[in-house]
């Protein structure tokens, strides 16, 4: 707790934002913390999956993506009817095996998909699962309706690049201290 604080003392609480995803339960547990510093708290649907066991106790090495879709008025029930196709390539495709979690949530008109892999190559796979499916949500968002983050250790981040930075993508190194409990 005082880390924190000295650390937002230092740069300013606004410039710190928190999003926190998951079930009920859990944002419920976290509301009370850290609401008052203006978190969003996005509430995973029933049909996010884990498909392989996370590791624990050791060194996180993982890759994270955030995809945020900014959905028009009027189409978020229309965007949403993707959902089942997305989990189910999910779960038997390619890229099953190295997929820790996966996961639709949404706030207001944004549905974020929050994904997460063993590493660069897994993620590749899923991409090929998912390839052609991509173009349908696109499409009912517009050029600038999506917003795609990718959190990782910065030698599988570097494998990605070239494929994800014409997309847009921001890439956030995870620090090497990083650990899984």
């Amino acid at each position: 707790k005082e880390e924190f604080q000295a650390i937002e003392s230092e740069i300013g609480a606004e410039r710190i934002r928190f999003m926190c995803m998951g079930p009920s339960a859990g944002l419920e547990a976290l509301k009370p913390h850290l609401g008052p510093k203006g978190a969003r708290m996005v509430e995973l649907d029933s049909g996010s999956l884990a498909p392989a066991a996370m590791p624990k106790g050791c060194t996180d090495t993982h890759i994270t993506i955030l995809v945020e879709f900014i959905v028009p008025d009027g189409k978020l029930d229309e965007f949403k009817a993707g959902f089942p196709k997305f989990y189910k390539a999910t779960k038997s495709g390619a890229g099953a095996e190295g997929c820790y979690y996966y996961g639709f949530g949404i706030e207001g008109n944004s549905v974020i998909c929050r994904e997460g892999y063993k590493d660069a190559e897994a993620c590749g796979k899923h991409a090929e699962d998912i390839k052609g499916m991509l173009e349908e949500p696109l499409k009912l968002v517009g050029a600038t309706g999506m917003k795609l983050n990718v959190v990782g250790p910065k030698a599988e981040l570097d494998k990605m690049r070239e494929r994800l930075e014409p997309r847009g993508a921001i890439f956030w190194e995870l620090d090497e201290g990083a650990l899984w409990r």
